[in-house]
């Protein structure tokens, strides 16, 4: 039998709009096309960030056992898995539980905020030095600017953060080119459009100002682009960026959030981060390959069941298993790695202020689409849910095997500007189960 020769993706779909195939048809195929040979350089990623330690032991790792005081007051529940369950906090993630893969053994070993943000989004524990202050501190480059510096380009800029810069997601020694594009803005807001775009650092410079309104006169004049062009060569790297960008259509119809049905941004949630996840899949879908989403507010050193019960799950419950669905719906699933993450969990007893403090040793981490296999629960914790007793998982682990997930070398080894080797997840090992 002859051998059929390789196609690329853009063969795929050039030769789909010959043949007038729709957008879906094409998508299948590419699917299809990606299964057969085992390419996953067209897999995105949306990379969830929870920001302050999500309290494993009242979300997805539950010990009902446990004395009062380490269970807290959630109780299991099934999911959409036979013999999965998780808390009754959570009723719509477990309706996806079969699209997830739930990670309770994550285990790292440091309990400040900052340090804890730089080891899960770089997986390089920080040396000496306060991570708690400036955003852009990173001593290794974060996944996003991996993923920017390693992977292919598109249309939109392969790095977008949204709605601020998340903490340690620069590129450290991979140069600002590497960054991530930042959308300053909430998309919840009725305000909110493209023009919000800010800095990949945090310039506060009156030569940075300047460049702000320069580009905001770019956009003025999006009509007179060849005039404009030959005024903005001469910006660095990422004002370049901005003005492909703002002077591309699609770039700008992909962040046009307005245009998503009523129904679809409801089924999201009108909050932060159900309107972040919906940009997030739009982005993702016009071609950015890592979409890092900010979600705050989750140290609940107090109160930290009325926290969950009443303040913060009720909005991450609604967007992520909308994001998952959509994500189906579309077709997307199989082609989209979805993180959600935390810098760790929470302790395993309850304070005196009704809440949970900081806990590295063990916490619980998720993962979907991208070629993950849902419906399984990876590692286990103790009795408490206080130390991993099966299958740990470390933040370098994690970041090998997202670049696994988008066909990137995890084994890489990237060169600083005096040419110092840096092995790019610093020897962490690709979870396998998650894709068997």
């Amino acid at each position: 039998m002859k051998t059929l020769p390789r196609s690329s993706r853009r063969d795929f779909i050039r030769m789909g709009s010959i043949a007038g195939l729709g957008l879906a048809d094409i998508m299948r195929m590419q699917q299809l096309h990606a299964a057969t040979d085992g390419d996953r350089s067209d897999v995105n990623c949306i990379f969830i960030f929870i920001v302050g330690g999500m309290p494993h032991q009242d979300m997805w790792d539950l010990k009902p056992d446990a004395p009062s005081e380490i269970r807290g007051d959630f109780q299991n529940i099934n999911t959409s898995v036979p013999g999965i369950q998780i808390s009754d906090v959570l009723p719509g993630c477990a309706t996806v539980v079969d699209k997830m893969a739930i990670l309770r053994s994550m285990t790292h070993g440091d309990s400040d905020h900052g340090r804890g943000f730089h080891i899960m989004m770089s997986g390089r524990r920080p040396g000496a030095g306060d991570f708690n202050g400036n955003q852009n501190n990173n001593q290794h480059p974060c996944i996003g600017s991996m993923v920017s510096h390693l992977g292919r380009p598109g249309v939109l800029p392969p790095y977008i953060s949204v709605p601020n810069f998340l903490n340690s997601g620069g590129p450290s020694f991979l140069g600002p080119a590497h960054g991530p594009f930042v959308i300053d803005a909430d998309p919840a807001s009725p305000e909110f459009s493209v023009r919000d775009i800010a800095l990949p650092t945090n310039v506060v410079t009156n030569r940075g100002r300047l460049r702000q309104q320069a580009l905001q006169q770019i956009n003025q004049f999006e009509q007179q682009v060849e005039r404009v062009g030959s005024q903005v060569r001469s910006l660095d790297t990422f004002y370049k960026k901005a003005y492909n960008l703002m002077a591309s259509k699609e770039a700008r119809e992909a962040f046009d959030i307005q245009k998503e049905p009523e129904k679809l941004r409801e089924a999201y949630g009108m909050s932060s981060i159900g309107q972040c996840s919906l940009l997030a899949r739009r982005m993702v879908e016009a071609g950015c390959r890592f979409v890092a989403v900010e979600n705050g507010h989750w140290d609940t050193h107090r109160k930290n069941t009325y926290s969950l019960r009443d303040l913060l799950c009720p909005a991450f419950d609604k967007a992520i298993p909308a994001l998952l669905n959509d994500l189906q719906d579309r077709g997307m699933l199989e082609k989209t790695l979805v993180v959600v993450t935390t810098e760790f969990g929470r302790t395993p007893r309850i304070n005196q202020l009704a809440g949970r403090d900081h806990w590295p040793n063990a916490f619980s981490i998720v993962m979907a689409g991208g070629g993950v296999k849902g419906g399984q629960v990876i590692g286990a914790t103790d009795k408490q849910a206080a130390e991993v007793s099966d299958r740990p998982i470390s933040p370098e682990d994690m970041v090998a095997t997202v670049l696994y997930g988008l066909g990137i070398d995890h084994k890489k080894v990237l060169h600083t500007p005096l040419g110092r080797p840096v092995p790019v997840a610093d020897g962490g090992d690709v979870v396998r189960e998650l894709f068997s």
